[in-house]
């Protein structure tokens, strides 16, 4: 049951979690439409999609740094809390550190899975208009450079792939086809199209030539149209660009994961990135658990002094995580080290201090 002390610490939390979130947040906006200005004029982009792109932004800014707001905000309150005397007070009713940092650590365990969830199904759709809004109002660019896709490269499986020159979205037509199959070491079959249609749901290659060599030598025929059954993209699956794997969701991240595999591209960094995505929200409990003991037991110096160790703590396992993640990138440490490497780390810091503290 939440008791009455628990309601207490927590209204504290959450007003000092608006406060912050408004605060920091506007901040960063501010600075954002400060770079965005010049282009705001010269492309005369209306007040409303200024608006609009700044709501989204505000998404951004939610996903990238809640964790930072959270830790902030338990500095805060905690820390006002023990400056007067509160903390104390609890403390000398018989309520231990630990009791009074409980509803505060599970209220941030129930908002970093509501921070993933955010991440999977509220931002990525969100951003997608984001990055829309500022691509093609904000930057004025046109939306035809999407129609006409060069350079694909696809795997149908182990051995097995096909290059397209020229691909029309919009038009569902290609130029300059070859696909290329081996069995073992020796290749086995290459097809040259010099057009590529997709009608009826299906894939149509005309005016090309089959070249199949085997043991015995090389044979050609030409064609004037063959259907393409193995090829199963479709086209608009050309057109979808690749963003970033931060902006990306859980599982379409995961699909493209997929995609690297079957057509043989790199995918280290985004395994990495992929496992990251349930690493990071988590940063905020962890973090928050170093950082009570210093709040609830102001030293000299008073707040000033608390906050800024919590904060060079705080600030201290986001630059290790980044550089572990780095190195995971660069393939210098094992994925699993560089993904959970820090949280393990702080964690039991975290428990140490705890354990430490004043009680």
């Amino acid at each position: 049951m939440i008791k009455k002390i628990d309601r207490y610490l927590l209204r504290h939390f959450f007003a000092a979690l608006l406060v912050v979130t408004a605060a920091i947040g506007l901040t960063i906006i501010s600075i954002n439409a400060v770079e965005e200005l010049r282009d705001f004029v010269d492309h005369k982009v209306p007040l409303y999609k200024i608006l609009e792109y700044y709501v989204y932004f505000g998404g951004w800014v939610i996903k990238s740094f809640f964790p930072m707001f959270i830790l902030l905000s338990v500095l805060f309150s905690v820390s006002i809390l023990a400056r007067r005397q509160e903390i104390l007070a609890m403390k000398s009713t018989g309520l231990s550190l630990y009791r009074i940092a409980a509803p505060i650590l599970l209220t941030t365990l129930i908002l970093a899975g509501a921070h993933f969830w955010y991440n999977e199904f509220i931002f990525p759709p969100a951003n997608k208009k984001r990055l829309e809004i500022k691509e093609f109002t904000i930057e004025n660019k046109s939306k035809r450079s999407l129609e006409r896709v060069h350079n694909i490269y696809r795997q149908i499986a182990k051995g097995y792939f096909y290059t397209i020159g020229s691909f029309n979205v919009e038009r569902r037509e290609g130029t300059d086809l070859r696909v290329f199959r081996s069995e073992g070491n020796r290749l086995a079959e290459i097809i040259t199209a010099e057009r590529l249609e997709y009608v009826d749901h299906r894939w149509l290659a005309s005016n090309g030539v089959v070249r199949t060599f085997d043991t015995t030598g090389e044979s050609f025929r030409e064609f004037n149209s063959l259907q393409l059954p193995d090829i199963e993209e479709v086209p608009e699956d050309f057109s979808k660009r690749i963003g970033k794997p931060e902006d990306m969701g859980y599982e379409e991240l995961k699909k493209y994961i997929e995609l690297m595999k079957r057509t043989g591209g790199p995918y280290v960094r985004e395994s990495i990135d992929l496992d990251i995505k349930m690493a990071f929200p988590l940063s905020s409990c962890i973090v928050v658990l170093i950082c009570i003991p210093f709040a609830a037991n102001p030293r000299r110096g008073g707040i000033a002094v608390s906050f800024a160790l919590g904060t060079m703590v705080s600030l201290l396992y986001f630059v290790l995580f980044r550089s572990l993640q780095s190195a995971g990138y660069n393939e210098k440490v094992p994925k699993e080290l560089a993904v959970w490497g820090v949280n393990g780390m702080f964690f039991l810091i975290g428990l140490i201090s705890m354990w430490k503290a004043r009680k």
